[in-house]
């Protein structure tokens, strides 16, 4: 591994929950200060899926209500530097018999997208029933339906969810293709193919699946629309696919023994998740798959292969992502605890590593 330690500063706000009913007002900056690190976000549950809007200025996310029976989750943005939180699409504010987690929000300038995930209580293949959405991004805005999973890929294989949704560029989506784990309510998906879906093409067009993505665990679009990144399980090399050639190249390699995820591009620098507790499991029916507990961030300048391990704080993360002008990283962090195994004698013999289920947001600037 190359030298540790880059020379960041951590942007600090924290966010106090408000109701998911009402549109935020109040607070355009951090809430607290201390020293570094200190969480972007405050939530006994969860805060998952950030990206950027276009000029920077807010971050988009899905949070969960921890507060409610039903552990609803709405899509919301902030202010980039901290601050209140807006809740744009929710659940309805009643309680039924369903999880819903509105997720994974993109925003184009215009027109947010998002994924709508709901849990029902019937057995069935795939019971959290997904579906893709467009709206403004404004509060309580009218969203419309643009796909509705599961679908049958060309593979023969189903695509239960859709994960890692982002504009690829004006008017196309890019999102990895998942299939759902095995079993009644189970939650894992797992990466089926990536696939470009245009928004503006005429309903029931087909979906463009992106040869050689089989099986992979994430997936970024280039700033200009024109390439790919992606990794699959297990490996340790970055993908970059050119979308009007085909052609495929190692981005970046970390060397054997290492697994990389997560991977984004700015300004021909990388930032990806390594190793940590990438679960690699075999699961019948999907093969060899992998269950992603968080990991390290890397940092990795494409021009000459020099890596920077950031410093963890005590946390492992999870999909990081650059902010447009790729001088500041939004990722989730879960804190982990190591606690020593020992045996009758209370020699050392092993390490236990448990992390948290539950993340917060940080916000990393250069």
């Amino acid at each position: 591994m190359k030298p540790y330690g880059l020379f960041l500063a951590l942007a600090v706000g924290c966010n106090h929950p408000a109701p998911f009913g009402s549109s935020a007002t109040g607070v355009d900056g951090p809430f607290g200060g201390g020293a570094p690190p200190v969480r972007l976000t405050y939530n006994i549950g969860y805060d998952i899926w950030p990206s950027w809007s276009p000029d920077g200025s807010r971050i988009f996310y899905s949070a969960q209500d921890s507060m409610r029976p039903d552990k609803d989750h709405c899509v919301v943005a902030m202010p980039a530097a901290g601050g209140t939180r807006t809740p744009l699409q929710c659940p309805a504010p009643f309680q039924n018999d369903l999880t819903e987690i509105f997720q994974q929000p993109a925003f184009d300038g215009q027109r947010l997208a998002y994924a709508v995930s709901e849990l029902g209580s019937a057995p069935e293949h795939a019971p959290f029933r997904f579906s893709m959405w467009l709206a403004p991004a404004a509060p309580n805005a009218t969203a419309r339906s643009i796909l509705q999973f599961p679908y049958l890929a060309p593979s023969g294989s189903p695509h239960d969810a859709p994960m890692y949704l982002q504009w690829l560029r004006p008017g196309v989506l890019l999102y990895l293709g998942a299939e759902n784990g095995c079993c009644n309510k189970d939650t894992l998906r797992f990466g089926e193919n990536v696939v470009l879906f245009d928004v503006t093409a005429p309903k029931g067009t087909p979906r463009t699946y992106v040869p050689g993505t089989h099986r992979a665990s994430a997936v970024a679009g280039s700033r200009d629309g024109t390439a790919i990144f992606y990794t699959f399980y297990g490996d340790s090399a970055v993908y970059r696919q050119d979308l009007a050639s085909g052609q495929v190249d190692t981005a970046h390699n970390f060397g054997s023994g290492h697994i990389v995820r997560d991977p984004d591009v700015a300004g021909g620098r990388m930032i990806a998740v390594l190793d940590g507790q990438p679960n690699l499991r075999f699961v019948p029916a999907f093969g060899t798959v992998q269950v992603d507990y968080g990991g390290h961030l890397v940092l990795v300048d494409l021009a000459t292969g020099g890596e920077t391990i950031l410093p963890d704080n005590g946390m492992l993360y999870k999909r990081p992502r650059f902010s447009p002008a790729g001088d500041r990283i939004v990722v989730e962090g879960y804190p982990y605890q190591v606690s020593s195994i020992r045996d009758a004698n209370g020699a050392i013999i092993g390490a236990d590593t448990v992390t948290s289920k539950w993340d917060d947001l940080w916000l990393l600037e250069e």
